[in-house]
């Protein structure tokens, strides 16, 4: 029953996550929001919808081994497992436009959240400083969207979701998805506990493995989507964009929400955050220099998936 307990709350975690994206996107539409905006904003932050409602469910439940096992996983899994296995199937070349920007603004982001976690706890005051500069990070996103924009062909966002047109579709997308996301989160956490105690696993290593593969599915999804269709920059934009959104927004939004400041294990900064950060440089490596990722790139990413998995499951965490 746990197992399909967790199942359940993923599938109203991945539709409730995809259907308020489209609502949202399309009342934007209607609000006549610059599509470069949206994209840059309300789609960047679709993806990791499912890992913000994940961590804000086991902030405030007092798991906080599960908040930064999930955002510390889902970032690597982002780049080592989604750009990995898109790479393989469809090589990705993420040439000229804003992507060295948001390449840069990743590392910046992932830099700042490895400064405060290794105070060794993360209190609101710190993340209440991380949504601040999620808030930055987003403004110089904006900004640069929207002067891309105009300097070029118009690029129009519906390829991606397919989005409702009429006023009551949308109230009802938003709908769906505001209820959906919350349950799922909380069959999800309660589920990722139960799996915990069965095994004796740390709830830092089921936020890290079961959890963090999980909520990433969204990110994989549109990545996918992008590759199949020659989009490699979009693609490799909603990998920057989703780590960014993870490491300042998600943690932010949990430690300011949780009673009392959240502990970071030694184990998260001697291994698990090494292996984010490397990650993370690799990718940006790539962007920065316009190097493409070739297949013989996303099969080294995804077996170096498959060996971080097997290093926090053997006790790397």
């Amino acid at each position: 029953m746990t197992y399909a307990n967790l199942i359940a709350g993923l599938i109203y975690l991945l539709v409730g996550g995809d259907l308020l994206v489209r609502g949202a996107v399309a009342a934007a539409r209607r609000g006549r929001i610059p599509p470069a905006i949206v994209a840059a904003t309300v789609v960047a932050l679709g993806t990791s919808i499912p890992e913000l409602v994940v961590a804000l469910r086991a902030s405030l439940s007092g798991y906080p081994d599960l908040v930064l096992g999930n955002v510390v996983g889902s970032n690597a899994a982002n780049v080592l497992l989604v750009a990995g296995v898109t790479a393989v199937l469809f090589p990705l070349a993420p040439g000229r436009g804003p992507l060295r920007r948001d390449a840069l603004l990743m590392v910046g982001a992932t830099a700042f959240f490895v400064a405060i976690c290794a105070f060794g706890a993360i209190g609101s005051g710190a993340g209440f400083a991380l949504l601040a500069a999620l808030v930055l990070v987003w403004g110089v996103t904006a900004r640069g969207a929207v002067q891309d924009y105009q300097a070029a062909e118009p690029v129009t966002i519906e390829w991606v979701l397919g989005l409702p047109s009429r006023v009551p579709m949308i109230v009802l997308f938003v709908g769906a998805g505001a209820v959906g996301l919350p349950l799922g989160a909380r069959m999800v956490v309660d589920s990722a506990i139960e799996i915990a105690v069965r095994f004796g696993l740390s709830e830092a290593v089921v936020g890290l493995t079961i959890v963090a593969l999980s909520t990433s599915l969204p990110e994989l999804a549109t990545t996918l989507v992008a590759g199949f269709q020659g989009r490699a920059g979009v693609a490799v934009g909603a990998i920057l964009g989703s780590n960014v959104f993870n490491v300042l927004g998600i943690m932010g939004v949990a430690a300011v929400a949780s009673a009392g400041p959240l502990e970071v294990p030694a184990g998260f900064m001697a291994f698990d955050v090494p292996v984010m950060v490397g990650a993370s440089m690799v990718l940006a490596a790539f962007v920065v220099l316009r190097r493409p990722i070739g297949r013989r790139t996303g099969i080294i990413l995804s077996l170096g998936y498959v060996a971080y998995i097997s290093a926090v499951l053997l006790g790397g965490s």
